[in-house]
């Protein structure tokens, strides 16, 4: 059963559009004073230390006020409380904190519209959130409210927060907890070879040819060299290809010439290498690296190791090293597979809304992030001291968690309501190339087709 860290490999979920006179009652619930008029999200402060950060915090009142989160992932109540829960409370003694658990239709946000069910705070993470949030325009700027509780954005890495600070939206989000791509590589397998292990550095070609050495069958097992995950290598692709074009809002897939490089750098020069193709039409990559340990590499996010995939990962001999980097983008590495929290619409009040920012600013105050950081997700902030624990509560600290700060943050393009729809039909043919199925043209010819009427019919509900 995949968890909520599994993050891109969710399956897609379908939604029905809300006609506007439900969203219009649903608003009705209250209003965020200050919506629509808020400044703008470039807004910084002077607010740049901690002590001054924790003062402006803790000096507020607090009134007895109930705040209301809810998730798009179906995050479980126990991980909410571990996760969030327990030290907002702990924090927030005067404040009741309350989170609703997606479950599924019904509990999903077109069914929380119907049933005009309320909440303040809605988390996901990127491209769900706009998938969901923007979409059924639940966002609220919260350019104002930052600047008023002397929130210092310049804390955060610029390339986790630069997609929301350039959003014509304004700041309709927080980041809280980020993650990134790495290459996950079974130590057994390597040394049951005598291949040594990669390092932080390494190129696209040095892990090819890696590669091509260690896949092979012996006995009754076939083991491949180093295969790619479609749906992570999309969502964090280090080239920051848009899905969709931001002026005209059509597929960029046949469009933008980086598609091809991504193409034949990070899927069809892997897939060729011999036996690659014929492991991939027979098995499914997550369990070859995880569950059978055929798969010596893979591209893996920090949260398999956190909580989604951690008792797996403690049956076999495993390390990571930094995403290899391309020539023309040195140090360059994966985009940032952010948690965003955003303060909805329908906050009861000005005092719930107040309440909801003084619990934004602490989740990413040094006090909280050096938290998460240690429990193995990671932090958003560029404070070294922050980063420097990351991991080091989990069962596995002696890995080498910091080959994920090694390179920087590829930017985060342009997001659009309806980026997961149309990641799932680009991923669809992305496998198939992988496959060799069909070419590297007929890819992204069927893919633009494909798109192109899917946003149509999304422009039409």
């Amino acid at each position: 059963m995949k968890t909520e860290g599994d993050g891109p490999m969710k399956k897609e979920r379908r939604f029905t559009a809300i006609p506007p006179t439900l969203l219009a009652a649903a608003m009705l619930l209250a209003s965020c004073s200050g919506g629509g008029t808020a400044a703008t999200g470039g807004d910084k402060t002077d607010s740049g230390s901690l002590d001054k950060n924790k003062t402006a915090l803790e000096g507020k009142p607090k009134e007895p006020v109930e705040v209301v989160f809810y998730a798009q992932n179906g995050m479980t109540p126990a991980d909410f409380d571990n996760r969030f829960g327990n030290s907002l409370r702990k924090k927030f003694p005067n404040y009741t904190i309350k989170y609703i658990q997606n479950t599924g239709k019904g509990m999903d946000v077109p069914g929380m519209l119907a049933s005009n069910t309320h909440y303040d705070v809605y988390f996901a993470y990127v491209g769900y959130f706009e998938n969901e949030f923007i979409s059924y325009d639940l966002q609220f700027d919260m350019s104002e409210l930052i600047k008023q509780h002397q929130l210092d954005l310049n804390r955060i890495d610029p390339s986790v927060i630069s997609g929301i600070r350039n959003s014509s939206y304004g700041m309709y989000a927080l980041p809280v907890i980020t993650d990134t791509l790495g290459i996950m590589y079974n130590k057994d397998i390597l040394d049951k070879f005598g291949v040594p292990y990669p390092k932080n550095g390494i190129t696209w070609g040095e892990i090819i040819d890696m590669s091509r050495k260690l896949t092979r069958t012996e006995g009754d097992k076939t083991y491949a060299g180093y295969v790619p995950f479609t749906n992570y290598m999309l969502s964090m692709n280090p080239l920051s290809i848009p899905l969709v074009d931001e002026k005209t809002g059509t597929p960029t897939i046949n469009r933008d010439e980086r598609w091809k490089k991504f193409y034949q750098t990070l899927l069809i020069a892997p897939s060729e290498v011999p036996g690659i193709q014929e492991y991939l039409k027979k098995h499914e990559v997550i369990d070859g690296f995880f569950k059978d340990q055929e798969v010596a590499m893979i591209g893996g996010i920090t949260a398999f190791a956190a909580n989604s995939r951690e008792d797996q990962l403690s049956k076999f001999n495993w390390d990571w090293v930094a995403l290899p980097s391309f020539q023309d983008l040195p140090n360059v590495g994966g985009q940032p597979y952010t948690q965003y929290f955003g303060i909805t619409r329908m906050a009861k009040s000005k005092n719930t809304a107040d309440a909801a920012m003084e619990m934004l600013k602490y989740l990413v105050s040094d006090e909280f992030q050096t938290e998460v950081a240690r429990k193995g997700f990671m932090p958003v902030l560029k404070n070294l001291d922050v980063r420097k624990v990351f991991g080091q509560d989990t069962k596995v600290k002696d890995k080498n968690w910091n080959a994920y700060f090694y390179n920087k943050l590829a930017e985060v393009p342009y997001k659009s309501v309806n980026e997961m729809p149309i990641a799932s039909l680009y991923v669809a043919n992305m496998n198939q190339v992988m496959k060799g199925e069909i070419d590297l043209n007929t890819a992204l010819r069927l893919s633009e087709e494909s798109a192109a009427k899917k946003l149509q019919e999304l422009k039409a509900k």
